[in-house]
């Protein structure tokens, strides 16, 4: 893979499975608290819900972009890694 080349447009399918994984675990936390308040008719506590669990999201986003992250996925769950290992140095 080139420099010039994002692990985005090199393992498209990877990119999908993190964001997926991203969403759910966000929507799952807050999950019980949006239905809750669409259940009660509340639209602004849902909205308000709604929003934490994008907020959660993009926190685990910003996370799984930790190098340190990276090299642990790549170690225990080489499928979500966002570039897989190929056995030569590559610099950040």
């Amino acid at each position: 893979m080139s420099s010039s080349t994002t692990t985005q447009t090199a393992h498209p399918w990877r990119a999908a499975v993190r964001t997926v994984l991203q969403a759910v675990v966000g929507l799952a936390a807050m999950a019980p608290l949006i239905y809750g308040a669409i259940a009660q008719g509340e639209p602004e506590a849902a909205t308000g819900w709604v929003a934490s669990a994008l907020a959660i999201s993009a926190a685990i986003t910003r996370v799984m972009a930790l190098p340190q992250v990276e090299a642990f996925l790549r170690a225990y769950l080489p499928w979500l890694a966002a570039d897989p290992y190929t056995g030569e140095h590559r610099e950040p």
